[in-house]
């Protein structure tokens, strides 16, 4: 190599920061974020077993993540799941690791953010930091990561592991998370001693390219898990029943983070879709699906799980029938059922409410974002909850 070649040779790699406010799900370019969900899991968050479903083939995943791409969703949100639970179908037995099917998606997309759901106790930080960073220098800055403690035991002894009590959990994801948090930030090596938690001389580099680290997310809406998203969050998943509640659900949980740590948190809400030209068929096929053909076994044992093991969904021991349904639909998501001007009317009523997002489920992912781009997207441009149409056609509406 001639002296004058030699001497252009760049001396270190150069990250070009990326500010984590500008990315899709923070920035302000729509009112409403959309985010697909559970898309790395047979079945997805539907307990039942009809044709539609998610399979959980990667060609499956890579196809729904390129379609949300191209139509100007913000996001994709797995979850980790290591295990089914049973009943006839156990349809939640076959799923994609998060953190590798993020990245390999972030590849192959343009604009959306991927993110990958970690539960804590299972993955030590600095493992995660360096995971995250790959995932993030991948995409050009478009990783997001969902922290969240974890409730499942059976999943838990598989690693060996004994399921905390649920204070001692978040207390866990606290540590877990400030020694990520440093380990993106700080350039010189560092010890950490949590009562969890210990790192020697622990450092990472590179740094993500966003600044001043990846979007950071969790689901827990009990007390413990409002107090960690008013500590750590960006964003936080509202665990919503309906509609009358909504708004003083999101409120409290924005007013919390704002007076307690002079955070802003936005607040994402699941919403389970079912879509159909009238009202009347789509209250058909949600019954068909979600009450006919639900796998009640399965959808017992859930419960039975979350009951024991979580707070961060009620359960109302008198409409037993009710929660086996809304179980059966999205696992505990508001459940949106009509028309596309019936659909957007309610997302429209949850984004008064103060929700800045939502996390969607179907029973089958094609045909619901086939309805998105062509007949719930147009209308939502119509009430002002989004801008951005194609980025294949890179084009916005007005």
């Amino acid at each position: 190599m001639k002296t004058e070649e030699m001497l252009s040779v760049p001396s270190e790699a150069v990250d070009v920061r990326v500010d984590k406010w500008s990315t899709p799900v923070l920035n302000d370019e729509n009112r409403l974020k959309l985010a697909t969900f559970a898309t790395n899991m047979r079945g997805s968050v539907t307990l039942a077993n009809v044709e539609g479903k998610v399979l959980g083939s990667w060609e499956e995943s890579l196809r729904l993540a390129q379609h949300a791409d191209r139509i100007g969703f913000d996001a994709v949100i797995p979850v980790q799941r290591w295990r089914g639970f049973g009943g006839q179908f156990n349809l939640s037995d076959r799923s994609f690791e998060p953190f590798t099917w993020a990245t390999a998606l972030l590849a192959r997309t343009q604009r959306i953010q991927a993110f990958a759901t970690v539960q804590v106790p299972i993955i030590h930080p600095v493992m995660a930091a360096k995971m995250a960073v790959t995932a993030d220098h991948v995409s050009g800055g478009r990783f997001g990561i969902n922290v969240v403690a974890g409730w499942f035991p059976e999943e838990f002894a598989m690693f060996g592991l004994t399921q905390r009590e649920h204070q001692a959990r978040y207390a866990y994801a606290d540590e877990w998370t400030t020694l990520l948090k440093r380990l993106w930030t700080e350039d010189a090596g560092f010890d950490f001693e949590g009562e969890y938690v210990k790192a020697v001389d622990a450092f990472s580099d590179p740094h993500p390219l966003q600044d001043p680290y990846p979007v950071i997310m969790n689901a827990g809406t009990s007390g413990p898990g409002r107090e960690f998203a008013a500590t750590h969050s960006d964003l936080i998943f509202a665990s919503l029943q309906d509609m009358a509640t909504a708004q003083r659900q999101i409120a409290e949980i924005k007013q919390q983070a704002l007076t307690s740590h002079g955070r802003e948190v936005r607040v994402f809400g699941r919403v389970h879709i079912v879509c159909r030209p009238t009202e009347q068929e789509a209250q058909q096929y949600f019954r068909w699906v979600h009450r006919d053909n639900a796998d009640v076994a399965a959808i017992e044992k859930l419960l039975a799980g979350v009951s024991a093991n979580s707070d961060s969904f009620d359960v109302d021991p008198e409409e037993h029938a009710k929660t086996i349904e809304r179980l059966a639909a999205g696992r505990g998501a508001m459940t949106i059922v009509g028309t596309p001007e019936q659909v957007v009317a309610s997302l429209l009523e949850l984004t008064n409410a103060g929700l800045d997002g939502v996390a969607i489920s179907w029973v089958d992912y094609d045909e619901g974002l086939q309805q998105m781009e062509d007949d719930i997207l147009p209308l939502m441009v119509q009430a002002g909850l989004r801008r951005l149409c194609s980025i294949e056609r890179n084009t916005e509406c007005h």
